[in-house]
Parts: C-alpha cells; sequence; structure tokens
C-alpha cells in the first residue's frame, strides 16, 4: 500500500485547510492509498541549531517531521493564498529538511478567490529548489468548488484534476528506480 501524507499548510485561526484536506483524502482510492492527514499548527517555527542539508536534527518535533516526509511515497500539499502566495507555515515546513525532499512526489491543492494559483506557482518554485518532484496543482475556487466557511461543491472538473494528480502521483511511487521521464 502507497503512503500517501497531506499537509494541511495553514494554522490561522478560523482555518479551512482541514475540511480541504479531508475532502482530498477521500478522493483518493482506497485501495491505492494509505492516507494520513499531516497538520502544520505542531510545528513550531524553525528551531534546529544546524542547517537541514547536514541532516543533524536533534528536536523531536524535527525528527518526527523528518520521519513522516521521509517515509511517504507521495505528498498532498494543501495550500490556501495568503497575499498572493503561500502561508509561512508550509515554508517553514519545506525549510526544516532537506534531502527529504529529494525526488519525493508531491501535488498541490490550493484554495481561495482564484483558485490559489499564485501560491501553488510560488510554491512549485520552492519545492523544486529543494528537488522535490511537483507533478502538478490544481485550485478550489471560492463561490464555485467551496465557501470561504469550508463548505465544498467542488465542481466535477476539479475533481477529475485532482484524480489526475492522484493518478500521476501513483505513477511516480511505482516507477521503476532509475527511470526516466
Amino acid at each position: 500500500m502507497k503512503q500517501l501524507r497531506i499537509v494541511v499548510s495553514s494554522t490561522r485561526p478560523g482555518r479551512i485547510g482541514p475540511k480541504v484536506a479531508e475532502w482530498v483524502a477521500s478522493q483518493a482510492p482506497a485501495s491505492d492509498w494509505e492516507v494520513e492527514l499531516l497538520d502544520l499548527s505542531s510545528l513550531p517555527f524553525f528551531d534546529e541549531e544546524d542547517m537541514p542539508r547536514n541532516g543533524n536534527y536533534a528536536k523531536a518535533h524535527t525528527k518526527d517531521w523528518a520521519s513522516k516526509v521521509f517515509e511517504s511515497d507521495a505528498i498532498v500539499v494543501v495550500t490556501p493564498q495568503y497575499n498572493r502566495s503561500f502561508p509561512a507555515p508550509i515554508k517553514n515546513a519545506i525549510d526544516y529538511l532537506f534531502a527529504e525532499w529529494d525526488a519525493k512526489p508531491i501535488a498541490l491543492v490550493g484554495y481561495g478567490w482564484s483558485g490559489a494559483t499564485d501560491a501553488t506557482a510560488d510554491l512549485t518554485k520552492v519545492l523544486e529548489h529543494v528537488k522535490a518532484d511537483v507533478v502538478g496543482a490544481t485550485g478550489l475556487v471560492f463561490t464555485q468548488d467551496v465557501s470561504p466557511a469550508g463548505d465544498l461543491d467542488v465542481t466535477d472538473e476539479r475533481r477529475a484534476e485532482l484524480g489526475a494528480l492522484l493518478d500521476a502521483l501513483a505513477a511516480k511511487v511505482d516507477e521503476p528506480v532509475g527511470a526516466t521521464a
């Protein structure tokens, strides 16, 4: 069974990220994926003494976060768009680690008034810098797919886009070691 971690990147009060993440989890075929939601609200701002590139993690929360990312086969990051980009907690979570991101298949699901296109584009740049394998993104649009309060009524188009992203993640996981695209 493939291990899929879904990261809730918003930590502010009243956030709807957990609802969106639960919807994403419900769309992942149970025959393919064992899903776990990871909530960044418990990860403090970076507090390690050594650089992540060295992998000398001293804090229990860092070791736990590193283990969750490393042991996953693929990751979906659920992110809102704040001020035309992604929220600080996901950047912090990325910055905690280095080697764990290398070649990790990742899909992005944004939400907001514009479907979080700026947030997912910016997040793609950051993740590709740490050598993650971003397979693509989709965005839920307020009033079309999700309400600002988190009530989901997702269009068939967005469901299909998420399905294609989950398929792309599964294909990456199943790809033979050393295979090239």
